[in-house]
């Protein structure tokens, strides 16, 4: 147990030496010490062996809890993203707590749901390039892989379903060999191309957590 604590801490060390690098302007290593944060905070919950994605914390948010225990109705509802029609069974909606290891939660919930249920919880970081962030992703996928020894290992890549000119770099563990069609938990940088910025305007390319529920994954797989 000492010798993995000691080596967590020491791939902390060379992270951040990645992450500190002169040259920078101030915002860029506030961002960047949110993400050694990020990772200090994977690197303690791994201890933990789980079985089950409603284990695992995001924000102190889990999948199952009842959203209004963290906001009020108003704030729900004043929050939807707008990304599915208002017809659309599930919407996700911008978290409004106190945030200390991400920039950005989303989460999901059913419409007309009293319960607020939770089903899809995303963390978000801003990133500057490719090269950092999928050092990062490396880093967090090696502790998931210890907090979810179960579950199914997929890696690779993929281009955005809707940013058709930029790439997910994902690593991803889920319940059963279809994440599409069970419960997972993903790391992955989502890095945005310069034609898509064109096409688009204001994207940026980013390192993202996401906890999904079976019946979120396979509703936006219908899609």
């Amino acid at each position: 147990m000492y010798c993995s604590l000691i080596s967590k801490a020491i791939r902390l060390i060379l992270i951040l030496k990645i992450l500190t690098c002169t040259g920078r302007n101030e915002k860029v290593i506030v961002v960047r010490i949110f993400l050694s944060l990020l990772i200090l905070i994977f690197g303690f919950q791994s201890w933990v062996k789980a079985d089950d994605i409603r284990d695992f914390e995001l924000e102190g948010l889990s999948i199952g809890d009842n959203l209004t225990k963290y906001m009020t109705i108003n704030e729900i509802i004043n929050n939807d993203q707008g990304h599915y029609p208002l017809d659309s069974k599930f919407y996700e909606v911008s978290y409004s707590g106190d945030l200390k290891q991400y920039e950005y939660v989303n989460l999901a919930i059913k419409r007309n749901d009293s319960n607020f249920k939770i089903y899809f919880i995303r963390g978000i970081n801003i990133v500057e390039n490719k090269k950092d962030c999928l050092k990062i992703k490396k880093i967090i996928a090696e502790d998931l892989k210890e907090l979810f020894p179960k579950f199914y290992f997929l890696e690779g890549s993929q281009k955005h379903y809707y940013y058709k000119n930029s790439t997910q770099y994902i690593s991803q563990f889920s319940a059963t060999s279809d994440a599409n069609t069970s419960d997972h938990t993903r790391v992955e940088c989502m890095i945005v191309s310069d034609k898509d910025k064109k096409i688009h305007g204001d994207l940026v390319s980013t390192l993202e957590v996401i906890i999904a529920t079976k019946e979120f994954s396979e509703w936006l797989d219908s899609l």
